[in-house]
């Protein structure tokens, strides 16, 4: 494993650790992904096999390697409940499937821990972490139209709505970044 700023990740706030996912993550992952609310979140519909999220968390494990701070692709960290050492869901950047020039910022974590403030603990710390490693100079949010507290999240973190709708539908938000501060 290479030794920068994508690997090793251990991002704490009060309540949560936001770290690289584990192959040990796989069941625990694949019981987040079976939670069929957290689809009424994301424009995906598709419900996906053990076998895949092994798959695809081999994929975000080889990621870490591959991003360069010119070149990222995909850079997921899972989110950690502190207190029990529970994975509950995971955030990351990565190109923007409307558009693979900008960055996007994603999340989602299990329907039992909603409305507790978790995943917006865990957005600002993520966009700190952004900021003081210069990993991007903007990122777009994008969010289904019923998803309102995610709309609040990305406001709450300085993200402006922009006159765009991806090929799902969904709004979109923008945050810049100027070395290290927001406009």
């Amino acid at each position: 494993m290479k030794n920068n700023i994508f690997n090793n990740v251990s991002i704490e706030t009060n309540r949560l650790i936001l770290r690289n996912f584990t192959h040990e993550d796989k069941n625990d992952f694949y019981t987040i992904t079976r939670d069929t609310k957290i689809y009424e979140t994301l424009p995906e519909d598709h419900m996906y096999s053990l076998e895949e999220i092994s798959q695809i968390i081999d994929w975000f494990i080889e990621k870490y390697d591959e991003n360069t701070l010119g070149n990222i692709d995909k850079f997921p960290l899972a989110i950690i409940l502190k207190d029990e050492q529970k994975l509950i869901g995971n955030i990351g950047i990565g190109k923007y499937s409307a558009d693979n020039t900008k960055m996007e910022i994603f999340y989602f974590i299990n329907s039992e821990y909603w409305n507790k403030g978790y995943v917006s603990e865990a957005v600002n710390e993520f966009i700190n972490y952004i900021k003081k490693n210069k990993l991007v100079s903007s990122l777009i949010g994008s969010i289904v139209p019923k998803n309102i507290a995610s709309m609040k999240i990305l406001i709450k973190n300085d993200f402006k709505k922009i006159e765009y709708k991806d090929e799902y539908n969904r709004d979109c938000y923008q945050l810049k970044f100027i070395i290290n501060k927001e406009i």
